[in-house]
């Protein structure tokens, strides 16, 4: 089924959304970036899954407890059902699109201790969130972290009830084979080791003893490690004690040995799980946020009908599916140039406009369009951030078509510069339509762009 996959981009799905690019499949899944179609376009992920898989059931059930939770840092779903291509019969759904996760940062390079700290707030908020409902993630690790603009965000379309049994056990799972918050704990304290250190911390799972964690970890990281990876899920931290013990306002212990079975800590600390997911903004450094969309309180309907005005709400809402190419920023939330994302409470939506340049950016061009690049995500910027986006120029001198040539190091500055290719304007040319390549070039000091 994985060649089958590709063969597919491009194609409609119930003539609402068309396939794009194949993010990524498996045998029994596959992911794509679409389009909505009709009204104002929007990007969203769809999840394909055959109609006969083993696993179609379970997934299914997955979805609609996630059309059921509205959390900021949860991507959301926003419509599910069956679809029919080139005579397969499948099972989709409609997501949130996140442009970046966590570990496409880690491939290049570990997260700093203020990356990791100052990003698990969100996830741990994210995973008390689940808990408190019954639910768990059941899939914690770098790649279900993502980046939403500069919102960070969980997965939720593997979402399970307490309880419910763990097939096929991964890498990040615990050595129990039941779902629970001590088992989410238990993937977080593996992630947080992996986003430190660039590995995972060694284990035998049919041996006794617990992952050793490298003592190189900063503290209090490395205490909260050494808790979440505990044998015995009674023993390890809640959410509530890693956030207790990532408070600086609490005097706590230093990276203590692992508590014993009669040690009275499991009340001082909350939340291993979530830590790692605050991780992911450290992962801000690659320069993948800078839309931060205001999430829903309300719970969303699993066979809600989506159209264009529904996508463009949800955004708007913080759903930041689409957000590729919609960024917002939030007051108060300032990257670093170390990578570091200082969040604050208050959040406000800033839309991503386009400001025309009146800069000479080459021969024969009319109107000229830069990104507006907020402050926060400029200050990621280290050296200088090349762009090439190739576009179609009609007769008329218009853009009727823009794709991304070469996207340098970070998607988002990627999009960034896509959406304001789309509104530039040349001299009208006889003959037949042209290509142009635009350049930009992005640092901490501005936008230059250039038309070739």
């Amino acid at each position: 089924m994985a060649e089958t996959w590709k063969q597919w981009q491009g194609q409609p799905v119930n003539e609402t959304f068309h396939l794009r690019e194949c993010l990524g499949g498996s045998e029994q899944s596959a992911v794509y970036l679409a389009d909505s179609t009709g009204g104002d376009p929007q990007e969203v992920a769809i999840k394909l899954v055959p109609e006969d898989s083993p696993n179609a059931a379970r997934q299914v059930s997955s979805w609609r407890r996630a059309a059921t939770v509205s959390h900021p840092n949860l991507t959301r779903i926003f419509e599910t059902g069956h679809c029919q291509i080139g005579g397969a019969k499948l099972l989709y759904a409609v997501m949130e699109y996140a442009p970046e996760n966590l570990s496409q940062v880690i491939s290049d390079r570990p997260l700093t201790e203020s990356e990791a700290s100052e990003m698990l707030k969100p996830a741990l908020e994210a995973l008390a969130y689940l808990h408190a409902r019954g639910l768990v993630h059941g899939r914690v690790k770098a790649a279900n972290i993502m980046a939403s603009g500069d919102q960070i965000k969980l997965s939720t379309d593997g979402l399970r009830r307490t309880g419910e049994p763990i097939s096929d056990p991964g890498a990040y799972d615990p050595p129990e084979n039941m779902s629970s918050p001590a088992a989410d704990a238990w993937s977080l304290g593996m992630t947080l080791v992996e986003v430190l250190s660039q590995r995972l911390p060694a284990w035998d799972r049919n041996a006794p003893g617990d992952p050793v964690v490298p003592e190189t970890l900063p503290a209090p990281l490395l205490d909260v490690a050494r808790h979440c990876l505990l044998r015995d899920p009674k023993l390890r931290w809640t959410t509530a004690d890693i956030a207790n013990r990532l408070n600086p306002r609490i005097a706590v212990r230093q990276s203590q040995p692992v508590r014993r079975r009669d040690s009275p800590m499991r009340s001082r600390y909350l939340i291993p799980a979530v830590i790692l997911l605050l991780a992911l903004t450290g992962f801000v450094s690659l320069k993948l946020f800078n839309h931060v969309p205001k999430p829903s309180t309300e719970p969303s309907q699993a066979t809600e009908k989506l159209s264009a005005k529904r996508l463009t709400e949800s955004q708007q809402a913080g759903s930041a599916a689409p957000t590729s190419v919609k960024k917002q920023t939030t007051p108060g939330e300032t990257p670093s140039s170390s990578g570091t994302f200082q969040r604050s409470a208050a959040t406000s939506s800033v839309e991503p406009l386009t400001v025309p340049s009146t800069r000479a950016a080459g021969r024969g061009v009319i109107h000229q369009v830069l990104p507006n690049v907020p402050p926060q995500a400029r200050a990621t910027i280290q050296g200088t951030v090349r762009v090439g986006i190739r576009v179609s120029v009609d007769p008329s001198g218009s853009v009727t078509d823009a794709t991304i040539d070469s996207p340098g190091p970070s998607r988002y500055f990627a999009n960034l510069a896509l959406q304001a290719a789309r509104q530039w304007k040349f001299a009208p040319a006889r003959g037949a339509p042209s290509v142009r390549t635009l350049r930009f070039k992005f640092s901490q000091n501005g936008t230059e762009a250039s038309a070739q």
